[in-house]
């Protein structure tokens, strides 16, 4: 069973809701899930991660998609490069 580590930023601040997801998905280890829940389309982390470490490092796939929220399971893959 992997393990799914859940964050809710809709109550954060939207100025601060990147840095925070980036920081969430940056502490995962191989294998984790982060379980995200937004009140907007998270595609923009998609774009980042795809652009930033490509398309094999990660797993993006939404549970819940709009219109008041999103949920969506990004894993980080054994494959992805730590820095």
């Amino acid at each position: 069973m992997k393990e799914i580590v859940p964050l809710d930023v809709r109550p954060v601040e939207p100025k601060d809701r990147f840095e925070r997801i980036m920081g969430a998905y940056e502490r995962l280890g191989a294998d984790q899930t982060l379980e995200l829940t937004v009140d907007h389309d998270p595609k923009c982390m998609y774009y980042t991660l795809r652009a930033t470490r490509g398309d094999d490092a990660f797993g993006f796939e939404y549970l819940e998609d709009g219109p008041e929220r999103w949920r969506v399971h990004v894993t980080k893959r054994s494959t992805s490069v730590e820095e």
